[in-house]
C-alpha cells in the first residue's frame, strides 16, 4: 500500500497542471494510494504513524528536499519504504537518487528498485545528506581515541552524501559503508594562487568541538553548538532509486 504525501506548498495553483498529470500517470500504473495532505500546523510524523499502522509500506513524498527531512525521522523509526515525486526546488535528492522532474518520476515508482542507505545523527538529529560549519578552528576527536586539530579557522564537512549539490557521483559520499566522511578544508598559497586541500577521515563515530558556539547547517538546518556528537546508523533507511542513480 503507498502513502502519498503532499507538501503544504505543492497546493498552490502553479503546481497544479503538474500534480494532475502525476496523478494520471500514478493511476494509469495501477499505484493508486491515500493522498495526505500537509497543513501548516499538522505533523507529519503522526500522519505516517497513523498510515503504516494502517498497513501503509512505502511513503511516498511529493515535494522536495525539506519535505524528505521533515520525514526522515518517522521513516527510519517505522521501516517504510520511502520515494520521491520531486516537485518545487531544492530537489538534490532526487538527482542523486536518479528521480527525474515530473511524470517520469512515476516510472522509477512503478520500478521499485530499493536501495538501503546509513543514516548520520548529529546531537540527537538524524541527517541524510550532511552537515557543515563555514567558520570556526574544529577539533575532531574519534572513537578510536585520537585527534584531529585544524591548525586554523577551516571549514569542516560531515558527509553521509553530499553537503553541496554533486556534479559526478565522485563528489559522494558512499552512504552504504557504515561510515561518515569527517572532511576538514585548508588552503595554502602558491604565488598568487589559493589551493585547497582536504583531510578526509572516515568515521562511524565522533566529537567536533570548538572553543565557542558554531552554526552548522545540517540537511539545509540551523544547529548551533559548540560540541557537535556524531554518529551513524548503518542501514537504517529504505529508499526507492532509478537506474540513473548516482549511488
Amino acid at each position: 500500500m503507498y502513502c502519498y504525501l503532499y507538501d503544504t506548498f505543492t497546493q498552490d495553483g502553479k503546481n497544479e497542471r503538474e500534480l494532475t498529470a502525476i496523478e494520471h500517470s500514478i493511476t494509469d500504473l495501477g499505484l493508486q494510494g491515500k493522498i495526505v495532505r500537509l497543513a501548516l500546523f499538522r505533523d507529519p510524523a503522526e500522519a505516517i504513524r497513523r498510515e503504516v499502522a494502517a498497513g501503509v509500506k512505502t511513503v511516498v513524498v511529493v515535494g522536495h528536499d525539506r519535505t524528505v527531512a521533515q520525514v526522515l525521522d518517522v521513516a527510519v523509526e517505522t521501516g517504510v519504504v520511502l520515494a520521491l515525486l520531486p516537485v518545487g526546488s531544492p530537489n538534490v535528492l532526487a538527482r542523486i537518487f536518479g528521480v527525474p522532474e515530473g511524470v517520469a518520476s512515476c516510472d522509477v515508482l512503478s520500478q521499485r528498485i530499493i536501495e538501503t542507505l546509513d543514516v548520520g545523527v548529529v546531537n540527537g538529529k538524524r541527517f541524510l545528506s550532511g552537515l557543515r560549519v563555514e567558520r570556526g578552528q574544529p577539533r575532531v576527536r574519534s572513537q578510536r581515541g585520537y585527534s584531529v586539530l585544524a591548525a586554523r579557522e577551516a571549514p569542516i564537512e560531515v558527509r553521509n552524501l553530499s553537503t553541496v549539490p554533486p556534479s559526478t557521483p565522485d563528489d559522494l559520499s558512499n552512504p552504504t559503508d557504515g561510515c561518515l566522511d569527517v572532511i576538514i578544508h585548508t588552503h595554502t598559497r602558491k604565488g598568487l594562487r589559493r589551493v585547497e586541500h582536504q583531510t578526509c577521515v572516515p568515521l562511524d563515530r565522533a566529537t567536533i568541538e570548538y572553543d565557542a558556539p558554531v552554526e552548522a547547517m545540517v540537511d539545509g538546518e540551523p544547529m548551533e553548538a559548540a560540541t557537535f556528537e556524531i554518529n551513524v546508523l548503518p542501514k537504517a533507511l529504505k529508499v526507492i532509486v532509478g537506474r540513473e542513480r548516482m549511488i
